[in-house]
Formats: structure tokens, C-alpha cells, sequence
């Protein structure tokens, strides 16, 4: 198959001309944020959407055997429709599942919690604890600060970040690393 014309965007990616990003957030996050917004999303669900599309960009082009072959909104508009329809199947399903187990636990003596579960709880707690205590200083304060509801855009003043997209970036990255530490603790 031919190399579109916009394959030198990928291009750009492998030569590590990142700036080339701020011409693709600038041309299709605002189709992809519309989009969205109009299929039961909200402005956040959106810029996280457009992220990982960004980072599945940055992984194709990694791969030197990927020629693009058609054009890059196509590709980016295709990975965030798939990518939030999987949300909202997610979401369908937790949404099916707690009908499913109010509707088994109708009697209030089940919903107290068992020893066993609290222990296991407890347990997880402390995985988690362990591992979030691993994660780099800024990974933890980034973290901390998203958490408490500081804005993505504050953020990335208080720690010296770029912009909200670095703070999308590398909030991903700390969450994936909690997950490998948490997960390491089996």
C-alpha cells in the first residue's frame, strides 16, 4: 500500500520532532472533543480520549513497519471512537453489574462487610500504600494535587510542567508505574 501524504507526520514522530504534536492537537482535538460531547461525554473525557490516541500515535510510530495510508485524522478519529466506545461499554456493564448485586443483596444483614473482606481490603490498602510510596517524588505530588482537584492546568504551573497535556502525559505514566508496583507486590 502507498504512504499517504500525511505518513510524514509519522515520519516526524521517529525523527523525534515532537512539536509536530501541537499542529495535530491544534487540527483534530476539537472534531474529537465535539464528538464526544455530543455521544454522552464530557470536555475531560475527551482531552483523556485524545491523549491516549496521541499516545497510540507515538506507539505506531515507533514501529517502523507502519506506513500510514490514509489521513491522520482518519486514524486518530478511529482510535478515539473505539477507544470511547469501550468507556461507555465499560461503563454499561459496572451500571448492569451493581443493578445485578442490589438486586441480590436486597437484605441489609448481607451488606455488612465480613471479616474476610475487611482483611482483604485492608491488605489491598496497604499494596497500594507501598506502591504509590515508590513512585518518584513528582509522580506522587502530580498525583496528590490531581486528586485533591487541582486543575490540570494549575498543576503544570505548580511542578514546572509544560502544559496540561504533559500533565495528561505523565499522570498516565505514574498510574501505570502504581499499577506494575502494585501488581509486583502478588
Amino acid at each position: 500500500m502507498q504512504a499517504h501524504a500525511d505518513h510524514q507526520i509519522i515520519e516526524a514522530l521517529r525523527m523525534g520532532n515532537f512539536n509536530i504534536l501541537k499542529e495535530v492537537y491544534q487540527e483534530h482535538a476539537p472534531v474529537i472533543r465535539s464528538w464526544i460531547m455530543k455521544n454522552n461525554g464530557h470536555e475531560e473525557d475527551a482531552q483523556d480520549v485524545f491523549q491516549e490516541a496521541i499516545i497510540a500515535l507515538h506507539q505506531k510510530a515507533n514501529d517502523h513497519t507502519f506506513v500510514l495510508t490514509c489521513p491522520l485524522g482518519a486514524l486518530i478519529f478511529r482510535i478515539c471512537r473505539n477507544k470511547w466506545l469501550n468507556q461507555l461499554r465499560k461503563k454499561n456493564r459496572e451500571a448492569e453489574v451493581r443493578n445485578w448485586e442490589e438486586e441480590r443483596y436486597t437484605d441489609e444483614s448481607s451488606l455488612v462487610p465480613t471479616l474476610e473482606a475487611i482483611e482483604e481490603e485492608e491488605i489491598r490498602q496497604r499494596r497500594l500504600d507501598v506502591g504509590f510510596r515508590q513512585l518518584s517524588e513528582l509522580c506522587q505530588q502530580l498525583l496528590h494535587l490531581l486528586i485533591s482537584g487541582v486543575s490540570s492546568a494549575e498543576a503544570a504551573l505548580q511542578l514546572g510542567m509544560n502544559d496540561a497535556n504533559t500533565v495528561y502525559r505523565r499522570k498516565n505514566a505514574c498510574i501505570g508505574r502504581w499499577r506494575t508496583l502494585y501488581q509486583a507486590q502478588n
